[in-house]
């Protein structure tokens, strides 16, 4: 009766403090290309709009555009800084919840997610976690391995459906996209905003456009992005307004 009692029982798992150093070189990693691509576009930028002021004999006409720069680069850091301690505060309010025939994530500033047995597709293991799945893609609860007594917790989940072993060699197309989307919309940012060509902007106009747009309405549904982060992307209502003007400018200009 005991035995029967403790498997059937509520348990809830945290993750370990000490496995966030690993989560975070992992963040940076993933990062530093989007970083290099952004500062690349803010040098061009600044070229762009600077150099026709720039005097070979004179430093002070390098420093608007070094300012400019300057300024992008400590918001980006900044950023980056914050995010950081977004991403610790998260690691540590972390909560799995596990009961019989439920699965509940709990993290702070996002929505709570849970899973009834019944929804559970396919149970996904890799390298790094465990991946609770359901019909809706959305709608899915990774337990990294970093998790106190994980095993335990794999055992428990294990119950109702086998995990699936996947190997980690290569790319899968969700992660290549992860990583190949920013800098495909950097690209196109920076044609967009560098050309004066009227058809260029409006070849990389629609396309940013419609990206921006997707992305938007992703973010803003998802039970996996925080509330804050959900807050700041509505920033990005303004570059998306400034993109439909200057698609509009040109497409007059075409005519």
């Amino acid at each position: 009766m005991a035995n029967q009692l403790a498997e059937n029982s509520v348990r809830t798992y945290h993750l370990a403090p000490e496995g966030f150093a690993a989560a975070r070189n992992r963040l940076l990693k993933q990062r530093a290309l989007l970083f290099v691509g952004i500062v690349l576009f803010m040098l061009v930028f600044a070229y762009k709009a600077f150099h026709e002021t720039w005097r070979p004999d004179s430093i002070a006409s390098f420093l608007p555009g070094i300012f400019v720069v300057l300024i992008l680069l400590v918001a980006l850091a900044n950023g980056l800084r914050k995010g950081i301690k977004q991403n610790q505060e998260s690691w540590d309010s972390f909560e799995l919840v596990v009961g019989e025939d439920f699965v509940i994530r709990k993290i702070k500033d996002f929505p709570e997610l849970e899973i009834q047995r019944h929804e559970v597709t396919r149970i996904r293991e890799t390298a790094t976690s465990l991946y609770v799945e359901t019909q809706v893609k959305d709608r899915t609860i990774g337990v990294a391995r970093a998790l106190v007594n994980y095993e335990d917790a794999r055992e428990r989940l294990s119950r109702w459906l086998p995990p699936v072993h996947e190997s980690q060699q290569g790319w899968a197309a969700p992660a290549r996209w992860v990583w190949s989307y920013p800098v495909i919309m950097i690209v196109f940012c920076a044609v967009f905003f560098m050309s004066g060509t009227n058809w260029v902007i409006v070849a990389t106009g629609i396309p940013l456009v419609l990206g921006l747009s997707v992305s938007f309405w992703l973010v803003r549904r998802s039970v996996q992005v925080s509330a804050q982060f959900k807050r700041q992307v509505l920033l990005f209502l303004l570059p998306l307004v400034a993109i439909i003007v200057r698609m509009i400018l040109a497409i007059q200009n075409l005519r």
